[in-house]
């Protein structure tokens, strides 16, 4: 026999009550029967969601309830109607479906095609566009039905229409929405109603629908849903009992029982982690209801879940992974994740700003700042006065579902949640990894953080103690518009900066580039405040010589200061830097200058495999010889001796390099340098000192030739340094924030380019910076590396005033050497 909204227990004791409520409900009961299988159209391979999951719901509801025969026929019918509701907001048109994929109007905050990309599925990109709004849906859906069946009998403007859309809205809503948006005394006409306590009902109610009932194994045979579907559908078919409340006989408490058979771990895991949703939501919903006055509205009921399943062919035991809140945070918020103290201000200023862009997005859509534009500001307070330090701004805000869901959670960020990334905004944000808010912990071991969302009329308020994982919330009417702040204790903050106010702006301008967003320091003390707008550089004034490749790049600005006029095209052997330039003749067994060879020697005939080796060897002249053999005496370095005297430099090329004698001390004079060509040869030749020693140096050059009879010589993965092997001439941002410990290394550089300077600044989402947000990883830094290197070589093709032979040999250079498209160029 089908079951009606005739059988439920609630209509049962409505009609023993000949309520005048009964045919309003047979109404809506019809009114559900023939829209909620309209839920197919899009959930198709989701659990059942049709009228027998209503009259379930319906009948949870009522065993939940310890005094149901006290509740009013009004709180009754509040509870057959949300039950008959609350999904009805899953029921989309086909008008709704062209809309969500055209990305139309404002159904949803998620765009179909970024939803799509992540799912490659129209049906799964469509229920996530629905799914996570559902709720509101069903609010909405309620209040364009029809009014009469919401008016209390008896009355002609009593209506509880909003009632039930919002307990039906609460129950897709984080737990403190009930609190907020739902009325706990009412009296509608003769009958009371309790808004909030009907929505604690349905959202456990709603949890204990799990059977097979609900997934019939037919019905999932024929649809064979995939993945999320599947596992959810599957775990319906552990679950034996149809009744999951059962009353205690010794305590007369309630308890919520499941039984079953399982057999497959990963379907246990899941059906736990529902068990562990459960608890949290019954903690809660019996906690808040010992607040209310009236005992007929208590929740009697055991926090914990029974749990009956039996395991078939595997054990789950009652362990389970755990993390020390004081260990963990401890390794989170110290030092040795960001290095130094003071970068806890950094991580807070790097908050502002995303949220501050993301809110300038946002307000460019909106018509209340089509007249007055959104300004951002981010002020950081020095109140000697009250002792605090309060970081500032006006972005975004955040909601309590904001902080429920990903600030509290350490780890889960909201920025790479599909939360954010389904909303399409075209700002990518700093923050990745959700711990960046512990770094202030380093500041201060108090924190208190006031936050109003925009578009909400109150702030939260969050009060933090770095020793505990408790946190006070509270909620307080602010004048302002939407934004955060973060309160710091003044004392612990300055002393992280040496005492000194000025430290504080001199950190700021290290770490930080323009973004348009103006920061102000502000200090107060004795009364006076003095407010002071840092001066941050602009990306282009660090380098103002700097020639820009950002045209070469998608979401990266590049300023690269070089010179580049002195790039080397070598043809003969002495277009490579010598005093003197030596050819060995193998069959004469001599070294012969080459101005006195017949004709000019090319450097081409001596490549091989795309390079040219030859030996660089240092002449000590007679007069030189003392102060050398002194220097070498004393220092027992070869290099360090030459570097006390005035010599010169003899390079030998031989066509066979094999024989080279090369990187080697050559002090006796029978020692060969190149073939049987000895020291006493080169002392002869060349007037080298007779007493002292000489080095091989064997250099290598990678060339590239083409027809002509010039050579273009370049050198490999070359850094940007300073005056001091410390000192580094390069400075990486990402979103205007120095990325201090990331370095680039040119992997191709043509012969005779001087790297002065660079200054790079990453706007975009493909490069992100490690967890201290100090570095970026090395794949990622070879990725930037070739970029700016292939960048910069095309702009000297571009702009380099070459000949046609230079010209050809350096794109012939840029196809050999940067072959690949890399993903942070333009194509």
């Amino acid at each position: 026999m089908t079951k009606t909204i005739k059988d439920t227990k609630a209509y049962s004791l409505l009609l023993s009550r000949n309520s005048s409520f009964l045919d309003k409900v047979i109404k809506i009961y019809d009114y559900a029967v023939n829209f909620l299988p309209k839920i197919n159209r899009v959930f198709s391979n989701y659990t059942g969601h049709d009228i027998l999951h209503s009259l379930n719901v319906a009948d949870y509801m009522y065993d939940l309830c310890d005094y149901p025969d006290q509740l009013s026929d009004l709180e009754l019918v509040v509870m057959l109607y949300s039950a008959l509701l609350h999904d009805i907001g899953m029921v989309v048109s086909e008008q709704e479906i062209d809309y969500i994929k055209k990305e139309q109007g404002d159904i949803t905050e998620r765009k179909y095609s970024l939803v799509l990309q992540k799912y490659r599925d129209e049906t799964v990109a469509l229920q996530e566009c629905i799914r996570p709004i559902h709720g509101m849906r069903s609010y909405n859906h309620i209040m364009k039905m029809d009014n009469e069946c919401f008016i209390v009998p008896g009355y002609t403007n009593i209506s509880f229409k909003d009632d039930v859309a919002k307990i039906c809205a609460a129950h897709n809503e984080n737990f403190e929405w009930i609190t907020s948006n739902l009325s706990l005394d009412q009296m509608k006409g003769n009958w009371t109603l309790n808004s909030q306590y009907i929505a604690l009902l349905l959202r456990i109610a709603d949890y204990l629908d799990i059977d097979e009932e609900r997934a019939p194994l037919y019905l999932y045979q024929y649809l064979s849903p995939k993945d999320y579907g599947d596992l959810e559908w599957k775990q319906h078919f552990v679950i034996e009992n149809k009744d999951k409340i059962a009353v205690n006989p010794k305590t007369g408490r309630k308890n919520i029982e499941f039984y079953g058979e399982s057999s497959n771990p990963s379907i246990h895991r899941k059906l736990l982690k529902y068990f562990d949703s459960i608890n949290d939501e019954l903690k809660r919903a019996v906690d808040y209801s010992e607040t209310f006055r009236d005992k007929r509205y208590l929740l009697s009921i055991s926090t914990m879940v029974h749990n009956k399943i039996r395991t078939k062919g595997f054990n789950f035991s009652d362990f389970k992974l755990s993390l020390d809140y004081k260990a963990v945070t401890s390794l989170l918020m110290g030092e040795n994740i960001y290095g130094d103290k003071k970068y806890g201000l950094r991580e807070l200023i790097q908050n502002s700003i995303d949220a501050c862009m993301v809110m300038q997005e946002e307000a460019n859509n909106k018509d209340e700042f089509k007249y007055s534009p959104y300004q951002p500001f981010i002020n950081i307070i020095l109140d000697q006065d009250r002792k605090q330090v309060i970081i500032f701004d006006n972005g975004r805000g955040m909601s309590v579902d904001i902080l429920k869901k990903y600030f509290l959670n350490v780890g889960v960020s909201y920025y790479v949640s599909d939360d954010y990334l389904f909303k399409g905004n075209k700002y990518t944000p700093i923050g990745n990894y959700g711990i960046g808010f512990l770094a202030c912990f380093m500041l201060s071991d108090k924190v208190n953080v006031i936050t109003k969302y925009y578009g909400e009329n109150r702030a939260n308020k969050i009060e933090f103690e770095k020793s505990s994982e408790y946190i006070c919330l509270t909620y307080e009417d602010v004048p302002r518009s939407q934004g955060t702040e973060i309160i710091l204790d003044y004392d612990q903050f300055i002393s992280v900066f040496g005492n000194s106010q000025d430290n504080v702006e001199v950190f700021i301008k290290k770490n930080f580039i323009d973004c348009q967003i103006p920061i102000s320091l502000i200090s107060s003390k004795d009364g006076k405040t003095t407010p002071k707008v840092i001066e941050l550089q602009q990306f282009g004034s660090i380098y103002p010589e700097s020639i820009r490749l950002d045209k070469y790049f998608d979401g990266i600005q590049v300023a690269l200061n070089f010179n580049y006029k002195g790039i080397t095209y070598w043809k003969n052997f002495s277009d490579i830097y010598a005093d003197e330039s030596f050819i060995y003749h193998e069959a004469r067994n001599e070294i012969l200058p080459e101005q006195d060879v017949s004709s000019p020697v090319l450097l081409k005939e001596y490549i091989k495999d795309g390079t040219i080796k030859f030996l660089r060897l240092p002449i000590i002249a007679s007069s030189e010889e003392d102060d050398f053999e002194k220097a070498y005496d004393v220092l027992e370095d070869f290099d360090a001796a030459l570097g006390k005297i005035n010599y010169e430099n003899a390079n030998i090329i031989a066509a066979n390099t094999a024989l080279y004698n090369d990187s080697v001390l050559i002090d006796n004079g029978y020692d060969r340098i190149v073939g049987n060509y000895t020291l006493s040869d080169f002392r002869r030749q060349v007037g080298h000192s007779s007493n002292a020693p000489t080095y091989t140096f064997l250099e290598e050059k990678k060339v590239i030739h083409g027809t002509g009879d010039k050579i273009l010589p370049y050198n490999t993965d070359i850094g940007f340094k300073g005056m001091y092997w410390f000192n580094y001439t390069d400075f990486i941002y990402i979103k205007n924030v120095l990325i201090s410990g990331a370095r680039i290394k040119i992997p191709f550089l043509v012969e005779g380019i001087e790297l002065k300077g660079l200054v790079v600044n990453v706007t975009n989402k493909k490069i992100i910076p490690n967890v201290s947000r100090n570095n970026i990883s090395e794949q990622q830094g070879k990725e930037l590396s070739y970029a700016i290197g292939k960048a910069m070589h095309m702009w000297i093709y571009e702009n380099g005033n070459l000949d046609i032979e230079e010209k050809e040999l350096l794109k012939k250079f840029i196809f050999t050497c940067y072959p690949e498209d890399n993903s942070l160029l333009k194509k």
